[in-house]
């Protein structure tokens, strides 16, 4: 199973793709360029804004703004980037720093994770809740990644990538609290990137320089690959209509002119029909 071109965005680094049902769009970012992006597929049409600094993550809020999470912390803002606030900072230290992939989840929560360069596990991941208050989930992180939740919300899965895997955890739904951390999947391609869920309860798991997403059972088994024509997988999230359509996000920094000749998309945003289809969309507040 191959996924198509439907944005050829030439992104450094196209990340935290979310579909917003309401705007019947996907709410992408472009991490070090600092811009926030809606791709419209009925359309075509790719909308942005700056954000003024490296963003890693985008949620949508219920009263119809943005979360960011950014290079400094935790901003909120209107739908066109205007009335930036920042809710929390976060520890970015050293230098370079930055909030990294992020995500709602289905009780009005934001989980966002930090990574920071030259600082193996000094990073961390975090949850702000409803009423603002934030809290440190996870300690020990060197590049926090894709985080999902089961159907049921008894399950929290993550990826610190340079582990080469995905973790899960025991997740209250009503607390938010996690315990029981175990490993459940080790990739044999690439390192574990951005991930979601399927209604059925599977993980999709996008794989940094595995030209891939692959499709594991709740219990780590593999499943299914979808091949991504281009080298680094960023993340994915299903969208559309009837939320059967999974979007891939991609990257092109870092690679050499003989490879971007090799990989003309890189950057850009892939979908594939897969027959599964996604939970709601989750939104903040």
């Amino acid at each position: 199973m191959t996924a198509e071109l439907v944005l050829d965005a030439h992104a450094t680094v196209a990340e935290s793709p979310v579909w917003d049902p309401g705007r019947q769009g996907l709410w992408w970012v472009d991490i070090p360029a600092g811009r926030v992006h809606r791709f419209s597929p009925a359309t075509g049409e790719d909308v942005s804004f700056a954000a003024g600094e490296p963003t890693g993550a985008v949620a949508t809020r219920r009263d119809g703004g943005l979360l960011l999470a950014t290079a400094t912390g935790i901003i909120g803002c209107a739908a066109d980037g205007s009335g930036r606030t920042v809710l929390h900072g976060v520890d970015t230290d050293p230098p370079g720093g930055r909030c990294n992939d992020g995500k709602a989840d289905p009780w009005g929560r934001f989980w966002a994770g930090t990574l920071l360069p030259g600082a193996q596990g000094a990073g961390a991941l975090y949850r702000l809740d409803p009423d603002s208050t934030l809290h440190t989930m996870v300690t020990g992180v060197s590049v926090s990644n894709g985080l999902g939740w089961s159907p049921d919300g008894r399950t929290f899965y993550y990826a610190d990538s340079p582990t080469g895997g995905v973790d899960a955890f025991d997740h209250d739904p009503q607390t938010g609290v996690l315990g029981n951390r175990r490993r459940l999947i080790d990739v044999d391609r690439g390192r574990p990137d951005g991930l979601t869920i399927d209604a059925e309860g599977f993980l999709w798991v996008a794989l940094w320089e595995g030209w891939a997403v692959q499709r594991f059972s709740p219990e780590g088994r593999l499943v299914r690959t979808v091949e991504i024509p281009v080298r680094k997988v960023t993340s994915c999230a299903f969208g559309g209509p009837g939320l059967d359509t999974l979007y891939v996000t991609t990257a092109r920094v870092g690679l050499s002119e003989a490879e971007l000749r090799e990989q003309p998309h890189a950057g850009g945003i892939f979908a594939v029909t897969t027959g599964a289809r996604g939970q709601r969309p989750a939104v903040y507040g």
